[in-house]
């Protein structure tokens, strides 16, 4: 209503609306439009752009509609980077108000991404309006959530202005009466008790639909067809009683979904969180969830979607124990708050890609370099923005982040920082395309061999291409047996360069360190619904597209080894787990945004990586990193009296944790804190040997396809000869000797091992001996072993 009331004061106004999901701005365009027609206006008032809506038809509705609804990333990406065209400064020029729908979901690093956004977006707005000599009124702000603690103080921080909240109990909306039980079951069994439920739903009047949540997209393809149990797949979309939902789909088949539910033919809808937020349904009468949803926002959305225009029933699916796990029992996690929201305005590294976009902006808008006033930046913000706007002295710290924004810092830097392409899922013969995925659902869900559920139907994952012309994944139908994939990660530590503002302390046993690393995650093999496991290794002697895949990403984290006999097994993986909770918890960090690893993990002295067994990790989970776990260096030992705290002596292995954290405690105290550490990783001599002889180096095996880095470059086309370790070559560095595909033929290269990077395709781990300069199997006892109890 305020929208179109300013849109009636003032025909040159224009509206901005923001929602955080494509699925959800598609089914709010409706109600605009419906409203726009009530009120007289013309069916191009209402804009939407997304990324489906093409390039060219962009600046068109930017010229016509009075209110424009777009998703954040195409803002960032397209309308930021696009400041020097005429329509554009026209639109921004004339903006007077920002709606921000679903405003609880902006935290953590995408809400984060978007505080700068809203800030460079105003900047903007300020220097058009004041070339044109006109006033610089303020940018009003609307804000719409359920589901948000704290309102006035989260959404000034967000956007930087003040704002008046409006509770539940003055808003004036419907309420419907509902009712929420939690249904304990054992646990394994929820998609049992969840079928069950919706054969009774559907054999039991036709009243209202139902939807259930389930927190896995492969759970969702799976559950939703033993729910329908649909014999005709050719035609299940228009026939089928239930249907899944989830991010993926082409746009066509989520309309289509969407439709059915809307016009009530639809009985039931299994989903991720893809429908979690506002969309409105007024069929649904009855919600599930599978579990315990992984927030409180995330309860209190799922929940709203039920009963919205009569009575409805929200059960929660569960262990009995499942709420006595966060300690609190069902009726009191429903009456609890929401959790806090997450915001890293101060976090330099953000604040640096936001500076670099700034300055492109600045640029193309033909403004001064300076950084705008008026607008509330957080503090630090102007320093870093001097170095980011050209000629000025950028810190080196910066130049990571900084390559990877590179000439094009609106498409380097997204705001959801997913830094990895989406890969299109194609028929085979015909290259039709049924679906899409990132890079971390692919090996988790289209591994080569896997069988890949999509609306309803089951294909085989028969190939992937991934030359620069095609990076696509083959399907064909098949029957639908599920498969399970084997995933290792490996963290591999730069201790030689990579040590961050010379983050290391150490003692006599022991150190502690923040580093670059890099992360990669490999599917070996799988699992059939035999519990049959096919391993690559054996598989594409056969057939050369059964091959393992990976993925890597660069990032930073914090790295704890303590070279003691009891630093093994189940103590280091109790750490790794409960440091990286604690932490979270301590300092407001989207529990999505770190990870923790107590294996596979290698550190980098010299060139080479040494295994060493006793050590844990706990690193960013963001694309290039925004050293979030840097706080975890600098207030490590109190993290480490924060979870002495936590751990309860009333549970048999908690008492064990909290014996082994005091060991802990004990020796990193002998780490010197406040000491300035060593830059160059000089570690004492007893930390040079581990249970591995020094002869012994891992590094890729002879044949493996790997990429090597080349001014910023990746170059797939690299084959691995051999290592090389020579006293005399570039100061002992490990060497690798490579094949390089030419023009010419093949050639052979001697490359540094630190330019080497594991490759999405087929390479493999081995050992090398230094003395015998010979491929060799791994000596016995490198792995540590441990019981559930610690012993000194």
């Amino acid at each position: 209503c305020l929208a179109f009331h300013k849109a009636l004061l003032d025909p040159a106004a224009r509206i901005l609306v923001f929602y955080p999901l494509k699925a959800l701005a598609e089914d709010q365009l409706c109600g605009w439009r419906e409203m726009a027609k009530s009120l007289g206006f013309p069916e191009e008032t209402i804009g939407r752009i997304d990324g489906s809506v093409p390039v060219k038809e962009r600046e068109w509705i930017l010229q016509d509609a009075r209110i424009v609804i777009m998703t954040p990333d195409v803002c960032h990406a397209w309308l930021m980077g696009n400041l020097a065209s005429f329509v554009v400064q026209e639109f921004v020029r004339s903006l007077s108000t920002l709606i921000l729908d679903e405003s609880h979901t902006l935290e953590g690093v995408f809400g984060s991404n978007f505080a700068f956004l809203v800030r460079r977006l105003t900047a903007a707005r300020n220097f058009l309006l004041s070339k044109e000599g006109q006033n610089t009124s303020l940018l009003q702000f609307v804000a719409a959530t359920a589901t948000i603690q704290n309102p006035k103080e989260h959404l000034k921080r967000l956007t930087g202005a003040k704002f008046a909240a409006i509770t539940h109990e003055e808003d004036g909306a419907p309420q419907c009466e509902r009712l929420v039980a939690h249904v304990a079951c054992p646990e394994g069994k929820e998609s049992e008790v969840a079928k069950y439920v919706h054969e009774n739903l559907l054999s039991k009047g036709r009243d209202g639909s139902f939807i259930t949540f389930v927190d896995s997209r492969k759970r969702v393809e799976t559950l939703a067809k033993r729910a329908d149990g649909t014999k005709d797949e050719k035609d299940s979309m228009s026939t089928a009683e239930v249907l899944p939902y989830r991010a993926g789909y082409e746009a066509d088949d989520r309309r289509a979904i969407e439709r059915r539910l809307r016009d009530g033919t639809l009985r039931g809808v299994v989903s991720t969180s893809a429908l979690e937020l506002g969309i409105d349904f007024p069929s649904l009468r009855v919600g599930l969830n599978l579990g315990v949803p992984p927030t409180r926002k995330a309860y209190r959305q799922r929940l709203g979607r039920i009963g919205r225009r009569g009575p409805g029933v929200f059960v929660v699916i569960a262990p009995s124990n499942a709420f006595e796990m966060y300690g609190t029992s069902f009726r009191e996690y429903h009456a609890m708050s929401v959790e806090s929201s997450y915001l890293y305005l101060d976090n330099r590294f953000m604040q640096f890609a936001h500076a670099w976009c700034l300055a492109v902006e600045l640029e193309s808008l033909g403004a001064p370099s300076k950084t705008p006033t008026r607008v509330a930046w957080p503090d630090g913000f102007r320093d870093i923005h001097k170095m980011a706007r050209p000629g000025g002295n950028r810190s080196l710290e910066f130049d990571v982040i900084a390559d990877i924004g590179g000439d094009t810092p609106h498409h380097g830097y997204p705001l959801r920082n997913v830094g990895e392409a989406r890969v299109q899922i194609t028929m085979r013969p015909t290259d039709e395309k049924i679906g899409e995925v990132n890079q971390t659902q692919a090996l988790r869900e289209c591994y080569p061999g896997a069988t890949y559920f999509h609306l309803l139907r089951a294909y085989k994952v028969i190939a992937w291409r991934t030359n620069v012309f095609d990076w696509s994944i083959r399907v064909t139908p098949t029957a639908p047996f599920r498969t399970q994939p084997k995933i290792i990660t490996w963290v591999n530590a730069d201790l030689r360069n990579g040590i961050l503002e010379n983050h290391i302390i150490q003692g006599e046993h022991g150190f502690l360190a923040e580093c670059q690393m890099l992360v990669t995650e490999r599917v070996e093999g799988y699992t059939d619904h035999k519990n049959n496991f096919y391993d690559y290794r054996e598989l594409q002697q056969k057939n050369s597209n059964m091959r393992p895949r990976s993925r890597n990403f660069r990032t930073s984290g914090i790295v704890l080894y303590i070279n003691r006999d009891w630093f093994k097994g189940w103590i280091k993986k109790a750490l790794a787990a409960r440091l990286r909770e604690v932490f979270v918890r301590e300092y407001s960090i989207s529990t999505q945004d770190v990870r923790s690893v107590d294996t596979n993990i290698s550190l980098q002295n010299r060139g080479e990586n040494w295994v060493r067994g006793k050590c844990i990790v706990v690193y960013d989970e963001i694309y290039g990193s925004l050293r979030l776990t840097e706080k975890l260096y600098l207030e490590f030992r109190h993290v480490l009296d924060r979870l002495q705290a936590s751990a309860d002596s009333d549970f048999e292995e908690d008492a064990n944790l909290k014996t082994a954290v005091a060991w802990v405690r004990d020796e990193v105290s002998t780490f010197g804190f406040g000491k300035e550490g060593d830059g160059d990783a000089a570690f004492p001599d007893d930390l040079q040997s581990t249970s591995l002889s020094q002869d012994y180096v891992q590094v890729f095996a002879a044949g493996s396809v790997v990429c090597r880095r080349q001014k910023g470059q990746m170059a797939v086309d690299v084959k691995i000869i051999e290592p090389i370790m020579d006293p005399e070559m570039f100061d002992g560095e490990l060497l690798y000797r490579i094949e390089v595909s030419r023009e010419s033929g093949l050639a052979r290269q001697l490359v540094r091992a630190s330019l080497i990077e594991p490759s999405a395709d087929a390479w493999s781990y081995a050992w090398w001996n230094l003395q015998t300069q010979m491929y060799e199997e791994l000596p016995e006892d490198v792995e540590d072993g441990g019981s559930n109890a610690p012993v000194k």
